[in-house]
Parts: structure tokens; sequence; C-alpha cells
């Protein structure tokens, strides 16, 4: 009867251990899941979101990657399209575009994210509309990256970014002074 007891036991401890390790990798691959779709609704999206605010072109594909919510609030798109933003007296035809997460944590129980990121665009390739020459400049303005504590959410089985807010503004040097960046102003 003792061994008896100690065989089950033996399998006892060996079915938990088991179920307790299975469960850790279930885990860890839901986690590494949702962490790979963030990073590329975050890489694609705010490189889409750019791209819209200097060129005003595909507004509508930034539904893939954004909630209705935040395009609806974020100030950047609204001036882009409404003609009140920096680069509407641009002709835009190219830009450099780089994204640091610094980051990024997804439980795979939750349907929200948290992740900070380093959004900047060190150089734009464009210019002045034909209307306008002589008016304005004709260096294209630089471009005010920053770095962003941004939430997402998980909408349908997709992960959208709801959030944005800017902790730290970057500047970035004028393109002939060969400079990478002119000054980091943190936010309150």
């Amino acid at each position: 009867m003792a061994y008896f007891r100690r065989f089950v036991w033996f399998i006892a401890r060996k079915l938990v251990l088991i179920s307790v390790l299975l469960s850790m990798l279930v885990c860890g691959f839901f986690m590494a899941m949702n962490i790979a779709n963030i990073y590329v609704v975050l890489d694609d999206g705010l490189e889409k979101r750019v791209d819209v605010i200097l060129t005003r072109q595909q507004a509508e594909e930034l539904n893939k990657y954004f909630h209705a919510d935040f395009l609806m609030a974020d100030a950047a798109l609204s001036g882009a399209l409404d003609g009140s933003s920096a680069y509407t007296d641009y002709n835009i035809t190219g830009f450099d575009y780089s994204l640091t997460i610094e980051k990024l944590w997804a439980w795979p129980w939750d349907s929200y994210a948290n992740c900070t990121v380093v959004e900047r665009v060190p150089s734009i390739t464009g210019k002045v509309i034909s209307s306008r020459r002589g008016e304005i400049a004709d260096r294209v303005p630089s471009w005010q990256g920053g770095r962003y504590d941004i939430t997402l959410v998980k909408v349908n089985g997709q992960w959208k970014i709801i959030g944005m807010q800017q902790k730290t503004i970057l500047v970035e040097a004028a393109a002939d002074t060969g400079e990478q960046l002119e000054s980091e102003i943190l936010l309150p």
C-alpha cells in the first residue's frame, strides 16, 4: 500500500509540474504574439500617421492602426487635414522615419497595453508648392518628434492605438548642419 501511495504522489507531482510548465509556455506564446502584433501596429501606424500629416494622402488607412476616438482627437492630424499644418505649403516627396520602442508590455489576458516610444523624422525632402514660392522659406520645417506614452486597446481581435501622450519633445536640427538632434525638451 505504501508503494502505491508513493507511486500516486509521484504521478501527481509530475502532472502538476507538467501542467505548470505547459501553462507558462502557453502564456509566453500569447504574450509574444501580442507584443509582436503591437510592435507592427506601432511601427506601421505611427509611420503612416507621419505620412498623412506630411502628404495629406491616404488618411483612411489610419483606421487600420488607430481607434476612431484617437483619430478625432489628434491635433496634428486635424491640422494636416484642415490645412493649418506647417507642411501644407510644401509638396513632400519623402522622409526618413525612426521609431524606437523603449518599453512594451502586454499581458495575454488584457485588452490594453502600454508602451513608451521615441519617434523621430531626421529628414524630410520636398519643395514649396508653386503658388507659395517666394512667400515662405524653401526649406521644409523640421519635424517635432518626441518620447510618447502610448496606450493600445484590443478591438475585435486587433490592436489599435487609442492614446498618445507626449512626454518629451525632440526637435530635429536643420538638414544642412549635419547634426542629429538639436534639443530635447521635457514636458510636465
